[in-house]
């Protein structure tokens, strides 16, 4: 069965993007059928895989034709997919702006992503469908966490991670969330962006503490991260040293925590 992922933090630069582009680039690499959704406006995560549909297209209606908007609007299907890196990503575009306008008109079309994505599912084409939304707590988050089986939260280990965190583990556990999509569940999360320091070892712990367990910690790297960016490589693809082992070692702990096997 298809497990779709929601990879999710209200807090911007806490690595949620490339947190969702390396674990499904290292999931594909073991041999995973995998299908990344970008649905996040600034199209981040597109662009670091060396997509960019508003970019290839001058007109702003077939930049949008490319992203989930038509299926979500009930106006058209998934577009056709980018085959990139061993997985296939549907891209996003700044146009995607305007669906968030589109669902505060019509409340009812937060669940036009879990049908669109419901339909790949049952299809049986990917063993994992991931979930990339915008920095936020409002119907863009709720569309792709309604989608969604799991939530994976990316946290730096800082007060502005921690809280963001916690909240939103809150929100899917008891709160908002929880009413919409009760069997929605919280993932251990990941540790991003952690620095070699005393206070980042301390909030370290407290993630540790609140969450019982992580599924790894992906350390700060201030050249590695940014030239993958800039090279629209994901991680485990452009580097062959501890940066690749930390993210497949994510996927391994990924795949136990949702108790799948490892193909390769």
């Amino acid at each position: 069965m298809t497990l779709i992922t929601t990879v999710h933090s209200y807090a911007g630069g806490v690595a949620k993007s490339a947190t969702a582009r390396d674990l499904s680039a290292a999931l594909a690499i073991q041999g995973h059928r995998v299908l990344l959704v970008d649905a996040d406006h600034q199209a981040d995560l597109s662009v670091s895989l060396g997509v960019d549909v508003d970019e290839a297209f001058a007109n702003a209606d077939d930049s949008f034709a490319q992203t989930i908007g038509p299926a979500v609007l009930g106006t058209g299907s998934l577009p056709d997919v980018h085959r990139v890196f061993g997985l296939d990503l549907i891209p996003s575009s700044i146009t995607l702006y305007n669906l968030e306008k589109e669902l505060k008109s019509d409340v009812s079309m937060v669940v036009g992503l879990r049908y669109a994505l419901n339909e790949i599912r049952a299809a049986g084409s990917y063993d994992f469908i991931f979930i990339d939304t915008n920095p936020t707590l409002g119907d863009m988050a709720t569309l792709a966490l309604l989608a969604a089986d799991r939530v994976l939260l990316p946290i730096p280990p800082n007060r502005k991670g921690l809280r963001a965190g916690s909240f939103i583990r809150s929100r899917v556990e008891k709160g908002h969330y929880h009413r919409l999509n009760p069997e929605l569940q919280v993932l251990p999360p990941v540790i991003t962006q952690a620095p070699n320091t005393i206070l980042a070892r301390q909030y370290q712990s407290e993630i540790e503490s609140l969450f019982g367990q992580t599924l790894g910690i992906v350390r700060h790297r201030p050249g590695l991260y940014p030239s993958a960016m800039e090279r629209a490589t994901p991680v485990p693809v452009f580097d062959r040293g501890d940066g690749r082992a930390e993210i497949m070692a994510v996927a391994d702990a990924f795949l136990q925590a949702v108790g799948a096997a490892r193909v390769s």
